[in-house]
């Protein structure tokens, strides 16, 4: 539920809005202004409740301190004094009403109820207004194969909670979308969605990305920030590669999903947190932690639900279902006429490899709109060539077909243990992909397929240090 504070130094009056509210919201009660300060410290509220007139500090001291601590928490005045003057104050202060004592209740909850929905109107105009939040409808999700129900029914069965959940799978199957329908199919689904691309942020800026900072923190600070933290309120963060992470971050994230607090960067006081994790990853985050390259803690962390999403080869027979739900999403914006591919064409789409998964043949779907969209059926002809290649000679593989055994293979089997053997080969190929990049460690990861702190842990391992963008095969033979 919404938590609500309720700051009023008579007891009868708080206890009385207490038993209005308690059905509808968390109640946090303080007979002080000092009180309150103490609970919107440690407390993430939704709504303030402040008596006008109270000993020591006032309620309107207390909204100054609130406009400049909690800049969108929505604050309801109530007095037992309409002067006009205090009214006038409060609001240009920024409190969203003034209620006078005795008070209607109807009329109460009235605008309590609308303060609420005004705030989360408030934050998802901010998540849209930054673009945090991008367009993908849930009902983009297709198929019907079981290993990609399972997965959906995990998803679901995970909705329903507030678990944190790890969604793992390939590049292109569709993780982000994952999310979403678990986020739709919550009971957050009325708070924000909000996304952090972790491969995207520089380390530099993340940490202000996600927890905000205090005006003044650095340079061009010139204005408090509440961070994605704060954006997301009591809805889903989700965390898009987060083994791209660093580690330094990767510790304050940690910290985060223990304590369920932050701190702003140039902050001095803790902020709580309702919102729920959820993370994916391309990669096994069990390789990265071997590797050192990711918390082995954070990972159990983050590893309470684990949902992996096949890749579109695993799923073959859910490519015609695809086919035609991106035929008929993508037709019409592109006033295109295609409505089906031939048989042939299925046929060459299905023997594919697909290392794009459904992002590729989503692409693949819009290029044919794009370029064949008078045509009412796709052929196999207008495919582009890799979807030829894939298959040409198809009949019996020769030998000149099969793929050549890694160099010198034939010399290390039984010479040498396995070990021994993998960790020869894996030194040749890494110090031959950083010859081909001129010794740029970013370009040798691409090449092989990894990334660049899994590379250096394994140049260290192997012993390869900066002189072996000069290396090639055979410096190790």
């Amino acid at each position: 539920m919404p938590k609500l504070l309720i700051a009023d130094d008579e007891r009868g009056s708080r206890e009385a809005l207490r038993l209005i509210f308690d059905t509808e919201f968390e109640v946090l009660l303080a007979e002080s202004a000092e009180e309150a300060q103490t609970l919107l410290a440690r407390e993430s509220v939704d709504l303030a409740l402040l008596d006008v007139v109270m000993p020591g500090r006032s309620g309107i001291d207390l909204l100054r301190l609130i406009q400049a601590d909690h800049p969108d928490l929505p604050v309801i005045m109530v007095s037992a004094s309409t002067a006009i003057p205090s009214v006038v104050e409060a609001i240009r202060l920024g409190a969203v009403d003034f209620v006078g004592k005795p008070f209607d209740v109807e009329n109460l909850r009235h605008i309590v109820r609308r303060a609420v929905e005004t705030r989360r109107l408030h934050r998802q105009v901010q998540v849209l207004s930054t673009e945090l939040s991008s367009a993908f409808p849930t009902r983009d999700i297709v198929g019907q194969s079981p290993a990609f129900l399972a997965a959906i029914e995990q998803l679901r069965f995970a909705a329903a909670t507030g678990a944190t959940v790890l969604i793992q799978g390939e590049s292109g199957t569709g993780k982000e979308l994952a999310a979403r329908l678990l986020h739709a199919e919550s009971p957050r689904q009325d708070e924000p969605f909000v996304a952090v691309h972790c491969a995207s942020l520089p380390e530099n800026l993340l940490e202000s990305e996600l927890f905000g900072h205090e005006k003044g923190a650095f340079t061009n600070a010139d204005r408090l920030k509440p961070g994605r933290f704060e954006l997301a309120g009591s809805g889903t963060l989700f965390f898009d590669e987060v083994g791209e992470m660093s580690t330094s971050t990767q510790v304050k994230l940690l910290r985060v999903l223990q304590e369920r607090e932050f701190m702003r960067v140039g902050g001095t006081r803790l902020i709580r947190t309702n919102a729920r994790i959820v993370a994916a990853a391309a990669r096994d985050l069990r390789q990265d932690v071997l590797a050192g390259t990711f918390r082995e803690d954070l990972f159990y962390r983050l590893n309470v639900v684990r949902v992996k999403l096949p890749p579109l080869r695993e799923r073959r027979e859910d490519i015609p279902l695809l086919l035609t739900h991106f035929l008929h999403r993508l037709g019409p914006a592109l006033h295109a006429q295609t409505r089906a591919f031939d048989s042939e064409a299925l046929r060459l789409l299905d023997a594919y490899a697909w290392p794009g998964n459904v992002r590729e043949l989503r692409n693949l779907v819009e290029r044919m709109l794009v370029l064949h969209g008078r045509e009412p059926v796709v052929t196999a002809a207008r495919l582009p060539e890799e979807f030829h290649a894939d298959t040409a000679g198809e009949s019996e593989p020769s030998m000149e077909s099969m793929p050549a055994a890694p160099p010198e293979a034939s010399a290390v089997v039984g010479a040498v243990p396995l070990e021994e053997a993998v960790m020869a080969y894996e030194k040749r190929l890494i110090a031959e992909a950083l010859r081909v990049s001129g010794g740029v460690q970013t370009r040798a990861a691409t090449r092989l397929g990894t990334t660049r702190r899994i590379l250096r842990y394994k140049m260290e391992k192997l012993g390869l240090a900066g002189e072996a963008a000069g290396l090639t095969f055979s410096d190790f033979r």
